[in-house]
């Protein structure tokens, strides 16, 4: 069934391309002035709770500007790139859209995204973004987007669990020594929980363990930037976790899911997770115990792996014959401060750095505790990586799909990484 979905959503994309030939609208004139009241569309991913958030912060922009309406939608986020595809092959792409970095290129190298270097984009601020953010929305020269939140990798887990485990993880801990803490967490619930979710699904983790070994997972020229021996490493590093019950059996793993309300962590069949910050919040609320949030485990150079990254993007379709409308929403939404007061930490921190600075002072609770955590993460974080070229959607997929027939041992480390280097390598020509 997965397969069937995946492959429905790129025919669907794919046909964008001879729609889009036809032409693309101009820019609307005059939003909200002279011309009269306008009308776009805007859509995003999340749940109810980000949903009940940013309504609220589009009726906040409503009020300011009354001749401009915001139709609104919200959708899961597997949901909503098999919508969206399907809207943007039907030639009707919302005014206003969410993006992900891993699909940034395949809608923006498609001509779906408009150009926001020019034309109605210069609405839109970054004075006050920092400019490694700003520069991730950027693809082969053009700005296809704009940073909505920034967020980093990082792990989610139990304190309890690991200071009883003789283990404090916010202080940094090796993978070696993750790997003991793991299986003491392990042995604590007769095994019940595990001290880990099975991280070789990740296409995150493994990004950030190929930076760790001065490495990355594509190339600025859109390719594979490791190695099938890095894969078998990573994965048998994985492994280790595995055969040592530190990590999640197969069953469980395989019903990751990007919720953290159906992850493993949040159903409490483990004691930590490997997710975005941002999400400790919703974590903490569906695990029902107080979590925390620490840096990577590193090798012994300490190097973390982790960077500044834009949790999401907002951006403005080509075809859109509103986009002044639309810029002047994704403007409001990057850089209000009132706006920023509403939406919190739900997305991640907000990108505008002013904003930033007003709301750190006065967060508490998990808002706080995710300030404090970049704060003293910043002095550490590399530069961001190249843009994922067309097709990291698919192969974010693929890693999932083939480590878990590893996971229950249907298929050797070795036939897999074969399978996911061909498969990977096709999928990127």
């Amino acid at each position: 069934m997965r397969r069937t979905r995946e492959r429905r959503t790129l025919v669907a994309l794919a046909a964008v391309v001879p729609l889009l030939l036809t032409g693309v609208a101009a820019c609307g004139s005059d939003p909200g002035g002279e011309g009269g009241d306008v009308t776009i569309t805007f859509v995003w991913w999340g749940s109810d709770g980000r949903a009940n958030l940013t309504k609220k912060a589009v009726e906040l922009f409503q009020q300011k500007n009354p001749k401009i309406k915001v139709q609104t939608s919200f959708s899961a986020y597997a949901a909503y790139w098999e919508k969206l595809a399907t809207q943007t092959a039907g030639g009707k792409p919302p005014d206003v859209l969410n993006v992900d970095t891993r699909y940034l290129a395949e809608y923006g190298g498609r001509g779906v995204l408009a150009d926001l270097n020019g034309g109605a984009g210069k609405a839109i601020s970054l004075a006050d973004i920092n400019p490694e953010l700003a520069a991730t929305g950027v693809y082969q020269g053009k700005r296809y987007a704009v940073p909505w939140a920034q967020n980093t990798p990082a792990m989610l887990y139990d304190p309890a669990a690991f200071t009883a485990a003789g283990a404090d993880p916010a202080k940094g801990l090796t993978w070696d020594q993750y790997a003991e803490a793991t299986q003491k967490v392990s042995a604590a619930s007769g095994f019940a929980a595990r001290g880990t979710t099975d991280f070789g699904i990740l296409d995150t983790t493994l990004e950030i363990w190929l930076r760790q070994q001065g490495k990355q997972f594509y190339t600025p020229e859109g390719k594979l930037g490791f190695t099938a021996d890095d894969l078998r490493r990573y994965w048998q590093l994985a492994g280790r976790f595995r055969d040592a019950k530190g990590a999640s059996p197969a069953d469980v793993t395989a019903s990751y899911n990007t919720s953290p309300e159906q992850s493993p962590l949040g159903k409490k069949l483990t004691s930590s997770e490997f997710a975005y910050d941002n999400l400790l919040p919703a974590y903490q609320k569906a695990n029902g115990k107080p979590l925390n949030v620490a840096p990577y485990p590193t090798d012994a150079n300490g190097n973390t792996g982790q960077y500044r990254r834009p949790s999401m993007f907002l951006a403005v379709s080509a075809r859109s014959p509103q986009q002044e409308a639309a810029a002047k929403l994704v403007d409001f939404l990057v850089n209000d401060a009132e706006v920023g007061k509403i939406v919190g930490t739900d997305r991640g921190l907000a990108p505008n750095l002013k904003v930033r600075a007003q709301l750190s002072g006065a967060a508490k609770g998990a808002d706080k505790t995710l300030y404090d955590y970049e704060s003293a993460l910043e002095p550490k974080l590399g530069a961001a990586p190249p843009v994922p070229p067309k097709g990291a959607g698919a192969i974010q997929k693929l890693l999932q799909r083939t480590y878990e027939e590893v996971a229950f041992g249907r298929m050797s480390i070795d036939d897999a990484v074969s399978r996911f280097m061909s498969e990977a390598e096709k999928g990127l020509k």
